[in-house]
């Protein structure tokens, strides 16, 4: 199996995968995260089967996260790609404010770091250099519209 690794973002890698497939080309296309939106199959169709990414884990579907996607979804917004790891980002920083009772960076660097923070996306720690210490990268294929995990490669 030949794979084409490309970097960029999802209507130049769409109109790619597009392309090829009209010229039945004898490759798999990889590519990274901007190819989690809906926007990527649009632009594809079922051209976009077996397209390859990378993307953090999708904490779209999971229980935690199920009443802040509902509520985007009724403001007619999406939860899909960095969204709900955005909103857990500010949900991390609002707790350490509160925790710290400041709004000093030193203070709120100490509060996050003190313990894990629970958030949308589940339970967030920060290490002492201050990194997140959430999982990496997983493998995701595009499969008639849907987002699908690979498991094995």
């Amino acid at each position: 199996m030949r794979v084409a690794y490309i970097g960029g973002y999802h209507t130049e890698i769409g109109l790619f995968v597009r392309q090829a497939s009209d010229s039945k080309a004898d490759f798999i296309v990889m590519a990274n995260d901007p190819l989690m939106t809906s926007e990527f199959w649009a632009i594809t169709g079922s051209a976009g089967n077996g397209t390859l990414f990378t993307f953090m884990p999708n904490p779209a579907g999971s229980a935690k996260a199920a009443g802040v996607v509902a509520g985007l979804k009724a403001s007619g917004l999406s939860g899909e790609g960095y969204t709900l790891y955005a909103y857990a980002a500010v949900q991390a920083w609002a707790e350490a404010v509160n925790r710290s009772g400041s709004f000093h960076a030193t203070r709120v660097t100490s509060a996050l770091r003190s313990r894990p923070v629970d958030t949308v996306i589940g339970p967030v720690r920060f290490d002492k250099k201050g990194d997140n210490s959430a999982s990496g990268f997983l493998v995701y294929r595009w499969r008639d519209g849907r987002v699908e995990r690979v498991k094995k490669y």
